[in-house]
C-alpha cells in the first residue's frame, strides 16, 4: 500500500514535529544530565506529561486515513546494499570485542557456565538447574560448546551473541506478517542496531533466547491470523501453541507474559469466528506444557519468583513500593538508579532520547486511532509486558525484554507519523536524520561508556563481578605458557563465583581430568592474604600477589600465591586436589537445593559438605578452609551460633589466621557480644600477618598491627 496524504488535519491543531522536538529535549535532559529532583519533576511535567495530554486533546484522529500507518509504504525500494550494511553492523555490534568489552563475567554467568560444564561432564540430570530454576535448553546448548572446545570467555559469550544476531532476521519475518515493507524495514533496523537488543546479547544468560523465540511466536501468530484457508489457519494455530509450549523449556518464567498476550489475542480473534482454531492452539500448547507444569511443581520457581517480587516485602512502605514500580519505565527511557545492580543501562536509558520521543508520538497516534485493532493491541500488550518488571524487586531488563516486540513498532509508528506527508525521498532523508544520531548515541553507550566502567573497582562491586579473579586470571594466563598448573580457587568462603574455574579450565589440572597431573610444575592458591606466612612456612617461599590491595576489604581480601611443584610436595598437592574436587559436588548441590527462601533445603547442602570432611581432615590448611567455608554457609542461612562454632574450629584445628579472628569478631558483634568481639579483633591484630580492618573496631586503642606487604 502506497503512502496517502492526510493534510485534511489542520496543522495548527497538531504538528507532530513540535511535539517530537519537545519530547526530544526533555528526554535528552532526563537521560544525560544529573539534575535535582525538583528539576526532574518540572521537566517531566512540562516537557512530557503536559505536551502528551495536550496532544491527546489537540490531535484529531485520522478518520480519513484509508489504511493505518503500519501498512503504508514510505520508500519506493530499499536497495540490497542497505540490507547488507545493516546485517554487517548488526553482527559487528554483537561480536565486536567479544571477549574484552565486558572484561569479565558476572557471578550469574559463572553459575550458568558451571551448570553447563556439569552437563558436559555428566549429561542432563534435571529439567531445571540452579536455585532460580533455569530450564535445561540453553545450558545444554552451552554444554555442547564446552564439550567440544572447553570453557573459555569466547565460548561463554559466543552463544548469546549468536542468538541475539539470529533474532534480527526472525524479527523481519515476524514484522512482515503485520506491516508493510517500509515499516518492517524500520523495525528490523531498530532490532539490529539499537542499544537494548545488542546489549542483551552481551550476557551469557538463558534470557537471550527470549527475543528470537518471541519473534518466532509472533511469526506463527501472524500466519495464523492471515491464513488464506481455514485448514492452514488451524495448522498454524497448532504450530503456534507448540512453539509457545516448547519455549517454556528454554526461558520459563519470562515466557509467561508472552504466552498470556498471544493466548488473549487468539481468544479474541477466534472465539466467535473459528472456535476450532482455538482447540488446535490449545492442543499444541498443552502437549509440551502439561509435562513441564508437572515437573515444575517439584521445583522452587514459584518461590524464587515470589522472593524477587515486591510481594516478598509486605512490611515495606508503600512509597518504596511505588518507587520500585517506577524503576522499570524510568530505566527504559531515562536510565536506572545507581543502586540497581547489573543488567542495566549505563548511560541514559535502554532506548535513547530520539527513540523515546518517537515512542511518545507513536503512543499519541495509537491512543487517538483505536478503531484500528492493532493500535489497541499494542497499547494493551505494552502494559502487560511491563508488569513483570514493575512488580519485581529492583530493575532487571530481562524481566521486561519481551516489551521490545511492541516497543519497536510503537517507535516506528512515531517515525511514520512524522514522515506521513512527505515524499519518498524526504522520508528517507528524515530516516537518516533521526537514525544517525540515534545510532551514535547507542553505539557510544555500548562500545565506549560501558567498557570504561571496568576502569574503576567500584563498578566491579556494583555489577557483581570479581575483580580479584579477573586480576588473578591475567597472571595465571601468562603462567600457563609454562604448561598446565594446579589452581586452587575453591578454598575461599562462598560459592557464588565460579568464573575463574571456567576461564582457567584449559590449563587447570585441578578441574580438568584431561590434563596430566604428573607433568605439573607449578601450583597456585587463591586464598585470604593473611594465610601467606602459614603457607610460606609450610611449603617454602612462593610468589605472592595481593589481588585486593586497593579494594579496602574488611578481612584483607584475596591473594594469589604461586609455588613450584616438586616431587617432595606433589603428594601434598594431590591431597589438596582431591579435597578441591570434592567441593564440586557441594557447589552443584547448592545450586540445585539451596532455595532463596528457607524450606529446609539447606540441610541437604550441609550434608554434602559434611560428607567430604574426611578429605580435609588432619591438614591444618585444609581444616581452616573447610571450617571457614562451612561457617560462611551457616551464616547465610541464619545459623549464627553454629557459624561461630565453625570459625572457632577453623582456628583450633587449622591456622590461626587474622581473617578468621576478624570474621569471628564480626559475628560476635552481630550477636551483640562486644567484649568477645574485642578479644577476637585484638587476636587478629597480633596474628603473624594482619591486613584486616580489626584495628578500626578497637579505637581508641593504640594497637599496632603488623601489616606490611
Amino acid at each position: 500500500m502506497l503512502k496517502t496524504n492526510t493534510s485534511q488535519n489542520p496543522a495548527f491543531l497538531f504538528n507532530p514535529w513540535i511535539y517530537f522536538l519537545t519530547f526530544l529535549i526533555s528526554n535528552f535532559l532526563l537521560s544525560y544530565f544529573s539534575l535535582s529532583l525538583g528539576t526532574i519533576l518540572w521537566i517531566g511535567i512540562l516537557g512530557l506529561i503536559f505536551p502528551f495530554l495536550l496532544g491527546l486533546w489537540a490531535y484529531p484522529p485520522s478518520k480519513n486515513l484509508k489504511v493505518p500507518l503500519y501498512q503504508l509504504e514510505f520508500f519506493k525500494k530499499i536497495p540490497w546494499g542497505i540490507w547488507i550494511t545493516i546485517g554487517i553492523l548488526a553482527i559487528f555490534l554483537r561480536f565486536y570485542k567479544l571477549t574484552t568489552l565486558s572484561a569479565w563475567p558476572i557471578y550469574d554467568e559463572g553459575m550458568v557456565g558451571f551448570s553447563a560444564l556439569q552437563i558436559a561432564q555428566k549429561g542432563v540430570e534435571h529439567l531445571f538447574y540452579m536455585y532460580s530454576d533455569i530450564p535445561v535448553f540453553y545450558l545444554w546448548a552451552l554444554s555442547l560448546f564446552f564439550k567440544g572446545w572447553g570453557p573459555s570467555l569466547f565460548n561463554l559469550w559466543f552463544l548469546p551473541a549468536f542468538f541475539s544476531a539470529l533474532s534480527v532476521p526472525l524479527a523481519y519475518l515476524a514484522a512482515r506478517c503485520y506491516f508493510s515493507k517500509s515499516f518492517s524495514f524500520f523495525c528490523v533496523f531498530l532490532a539490529a542496531l539499537s542499544f537494548w537488543p545488542c546489549f542483551s546479547g552481551r550476557f551469557c544468560a538463558t534470557e537471550v533466547l527470549i527475543l528470537p523465540l518471541e519473534a518466532l511466536a509472533f511469526f506463527w501468530l501472524g500466519k495464523c491470523l492471515k491464513a488464506k484457508s481455514e485448514e492452514k489457519g488451524d495448522w498454524f494455530a497448532g504450530l503456534l501453541g507448540l512453539s509457545l509450549g516448547l519455549s517454556f523449556y528454554a526461558v520459563y518464567l519470562h515466557w509467561v507474559s508472552i504466552t498470556l498476550v498471544i493466548s488473549l489475542t487468539m481468544l479474541f480473534a477466534f472465539w466467535k469466528r473459528r472456535p476450532l482454531r482455538l482447540m488446535w492452539f490449545g492442543l499444541g500448547l498443552a502437549l509440551p506444557l502439561l509435562p513441564f507444569f508437572v515437573l515444575s511443581l517439584q521445583s522452587s520457581g514459584g518461590l524464587y519468583l515470589h522472593a524477587r517480587s515486591i510481594l516478598s516485602t509486605p512490611t515495606q512502605p508503600w512509597m518504596k513500593k511505588i518507587q520500585s514500580v517506577w524503576e522499570t519505565p524510568k530505566a527504559i527511557f531515562w536510565g536506572a538508579s545507581p543502586d540497581d545492580i547489573f543488567y542495566k543501562p549505563v548511560w541514559g536509558g535502554l532506548i535513547n532520547p530520539v527513540l523515546g520521543s518517537l515512542f511518545g508520538i507513536g503512543m499519541l497516534e495509537c491512543f487517538k486511532n483505536q478503531t484500528h485493532t492493532l493500535y489497541r493491541w499494542l497499547c494493551i500488550s505494552f502494559l502487560i509486558f511491563l508488569l513483570p518488571g514493575m512488580f519485581g524487586s529492583g530493575f532487571e531488563f530481562y524481566r521486561v525484554i519481551p516489551v521490545l516486540a511492541v516497543l519497536i513498532p510503537l517507535v516506528t509508528i512515531g517515525w511514520a507519523r512524522l514522515t506521513q506527508e512527505f515524499s519518498f525521498r524526504w522520508s528517507f532523508v528524515i530516516l537518516l536524520a533521526l537514525m544517525i544520531p540515534s545510532l551514535v548515541l547507542d553505539a557510544n553507550q555500548l562500545l565506549v561508556v560501558y567498557p570504561r566502567l571496568w576502569d574503576s573497582p567500584v563498578y566491579w562491586r556494583k555489577e557483581v563481578k570479581s575483580i580479584n579473579y579477573y586480576r588473578a586470571y591475567q597472571i595465571l594466563q601468562t603462567k600457563s605458557l609454562e604448561g598446565p598448573g594446579l589452581i586452587f580457587s575453591d578454598f575461599v568462603p562462598g560459592f557464588d563465583d565460579q568464573t575463574l574455574n571456567l576461564m582457567d579450565y584449559k590449563f587447570n589440572t585441578v578441574k580438568n581430568n584431561n590434563l596430566d597431573f604428573k607433568k605439573v610444575t607449578w601450583a597456585a592458591v587463591i586464598i585470604n592474604v593473611n594465610y601467606q606466612p602459614f603457607l610460606a612456612k609450610r611449603l617454602g617461599p612462593g610468589k605472592t600477589y595481593w589481588l585486593s590491595k586497593d579494594l579496602e576489604i574488611g578481612d584483607g581480601g584475596l591473594m594469589l600465591w604461586i609455588v613450584d611443584v616438586t616431587e617432595k610436595n606433589r603428594p601434598l598437592f594431590q591431597q589438596w586436589r582431591e579435597a578441591s574436587r570434592s567441593l564440586n559436588e557441594y557447589i552443584n548441590g547448592i545450586y540445585q537445593n539451596f532455595a532463596v527462601v528457607d524450606d529446609h533445603s539447606h540441610s541437604k547442602v550441609l550434608d554434602l559438605l559434611n560428607q567430604d570432611y574426611s578429605l580435609f581432615k588432619n591438614d591444618p590448611f585444609l581444616e581452616s578452609c573447610y571450617d571457614e567455608k562451612k561457617s560462611d554457609l551457616l551464616f547465610r542461612i541464619g545459623l549464627i551460633p553454629e557459624a561461630v562454632q565453625s570459625l572457632n574450629q577453623a582456628i583450633q584445628r587449622g591456622y590461626p589466621s587474622a581473617n578468621l579472628f576478624y570474621s569471628l569478631g564480626i559475628l560476635k558483634l552481630i550477636e551483640n557480644q562486644k567484649p568477645e568481639a574485642q578479644k577476637a579483633f585484638q587476636k587478629a591484630c597480633r596474628s603473624p600477618l594482619n591486613f584486616t580492618q580489626s584495628v578500626q573496631f578497637l579505637a581508641p586503642s593504640k594497637e599496632i598491627t603488623n601489616a606490611s606487604f
